[in-house]
């Protein structure tokens, strides 16, 4: 059986509270007992950390458009993506089984976001969660949006700026074919034009 896609409605705005299934999907795979580490592409947030405490886990936080956004980094970004993305996230291999990459997919171009999969099936082992929020509006946030867990299924929308600049509007074939290495399990079209990816990282070839 394919991955599940399901419309949900009309476009709406998008609301400061919403209910994510691929959130709860995500979670409903996550045992309380097992020790768990988590990679969290999105930055610094305190509520999630806290809510990811009720679970046998390590949290390591990357803020990676921050870490990439510098001048230099920036550089070396459009000479060698590979390169500078290595420089900012962990140097281990097989050791997350959770990647919150939230809207990070929606600030990288098509070959970054190439490479940045390439890094992450290194850093997971076969089983490994991915959740990626990807907009399909013509217009995104200039800066990525702060997604503040509530609870198993509610998330708090945070934008950082009223700035807007044009959106990517990834197809889901396009996110499929990015993220080698990893399967789509799940995919849902939200009212405010949001599609939640979750995917599970291949067994290795």
């Amino acid at each position: 059986m394919g991955p599940r896609r399901e419309l949900v409605g009309a476009v709406e705005p998008m609301p400061p509270f919403y209910r994510s299934p691929t959130l709860r999907a995500l979670l409903s795979r996550l045992s309380p007992e097992a020790p768990h580490r988590i990679l969290d592409l999105g930055g610094v947030n305190s509520a999630n950390v806290e809510f990811f405490s009720r679970f046998s886990c390590r949290l390591q936080i990357v803020n990676l458009l921050e870490a990439i956004g510098s001048e230099g980094s920036r550089a070396l970004l459009a000479a060698d993506p590979m390169v500078a993305l290595r420089q900012v996230l962990p140097q281990t291999r097989r050791t997350f089984d959770v990647v919150l990459a939230w809207d990070v997919l929606n600030h990288l171009e098509p070959e970054k976001i190439r490479a940045l999969m390439t890094i992450v099936v290194e850093l997971t082992a076969p089983g490994a969660q991915m959740l990626a929020f990807i907009f399909t509006g013509r217009e995104i946030s200039a800066l990525p949006v702060a997604f503040r867990i509530v609870d198993d299924e509610t998330i708090r929308w945070e934008p950082r700026t009223q700035a807007r600049r044009p959106g990517p509007r990834y197809p889901p074939a396009e996110v499929e074919r990015m993220a080698a290495g990893f399967s789509v399990v799940h995919s849902v079209l939200m009212r405010h034009g949001v599609q939640e990816y979750l995917l599970v990282r291949r067994p290795d070839e």
